[in-house]
């Protein structure tokens, strides 16, 4: 009896022992598990952050260019833009204008 006894007390530590080692080894694999998750998750957190940021600059960009076109629609309306290019461009005169034409060009 004392034998069987013996070895049934050697078969609960055995057991404890697994029961360990199994809690130690999901603990392990639960921490990687979470530090693998973490790593790829700021990874994309990142790649985001730089892509708000480009398009940030983006639509700036784009509103200045907006303001830009804003401010020549409404430069292009005015009397003084309008007569600055039949001028220059087409080469129209007022009424009783003289003409100078420079001969050495």
């Amino acid at each position: 009896m004392v034998v069987n006894q013996r070895t049934k007390e050697k078969r609960k530590v055995k057991k404890k022992k697994k029961n360990v080692s199994i809690v130690h080894v999901m603990t392990i694999l639960f921490i990687v598990y979470f530090g693998f998750t973490f790593f790829n998750q700021q990874l994309k957190l990142n790649k985001y952050n730089s892509q708000i940021e480009m398009y940030e600059k983006e639509i700036e960009s784009k509103q200045n260019l907006i303001e830009y076109y804003k401010s020549r629609k409404e430069n292009i309306t005015t009397d003084e833009y309008i007569e600055s290019v039949a001028r220059e461009k087409l080469g129209l005169v007022k009424p009783y204008e003289k003409v100078y034409i420079d001969a050495n060009n």
